[in-house]
């Protein structure tokens, strides 16, 4: 009976994407015991201790001036940057994080307002939410760019094809996706999210549901810009 659960479970596991992974491992971490959870931890340890791809890979994650750098990139690049490097960054890195947020602001108002990697950018949030270096109004802030980002999905704009990519082209010379409707112009990388009439007005911490602020800790106080 136990194999056959644990089947099941493997199976739905393989199933999700990375991200839908990440959550659901933690979501079950959060029920095992210290004891339990001493073990695991020395499990994984050993499991990394040759693992040299993933000691580069978090190095370069916690570096502030290399997140930084990542802006002169393609669009395409540095989503993917942030999906294969966000996870890994340290609580209490705080040159990091900013770099982290201020990196994703970007994205996600040009994924909304462009409807270009709305997935991708669930994800970010989604890494962004349960990531305990996130401060309570870190959540606050991140919570409605999920909701948005939901909406997007549902209201039909992800039949839209992405914009074309070209290897050459910097963060500053993303072009819109092709097929915009009226009035609806696909900016570059912004320094400020959308406003009301970009489909992302921001509102109080109060909307954000209660589920989304017990997710972590709340050790750190960098918090994370809020739209205008």
């Amino acid at each position: 009976m136990f194999r056959d659960q644990v089947g099941i479970l493997a199976g739905w596991f393989k199933d999700w994407n990375e991200c839908e992974q990440t959550g659901a491992l933690l979501s079950l971490l959060k029920l095992v015991t210290r004891t339990q959870a001493d073990f695991l931890q020395l499990c994984l340890e050993h499991s990394l201790v040759d693992c040299s791809d993933i000691h580069l890979l978090e190095s370069e994650a916690n570096s502030a001036a290399i997140i930084s750098q990542w802006q002169q990139e393609s669009k395409e690049k540095v989503v993917s940057l942030l999906l294969t490097h966000l996870p890994l960054r340290q609580p209490g890195n705080t040159e990091a994080k900013s770099e982290y947020l201020r990196l994703l602001q970007k994205a996600l108002a040009y994924s909304i307002e462009s409807n270009a990697f709305i997935e991708e950018s669930r994800q970010l949030l989604s890494y962004t939410l349960i990531h305990p270096a996130t401060t309570l109004e870190d959540r606050n802030a991140l919570a409605l760019w999920l909701s948005h980002l939901g909406e997007r999905l549902a209201s039909g704009f992800h039949s839209r094809p992405e914009p074309s990519y070209h290897s050459r082209q910097g963060s500053e010379e993303w072009g819109a996706p092709a097929e915009l409707g009226p009035g609806e112009a696909g900016p570059g990388w912004q320094d400020k999210p959308p406003r009301e009439n970009g489909h992302v007005p921001f509102h109080p911490s109060s909307s954000v549901p209660p589920a989304i602020n017990s997710i972590g800790s709340n050790t750190n106080r960098s918090p994370l810009p809020n739209p205008p």
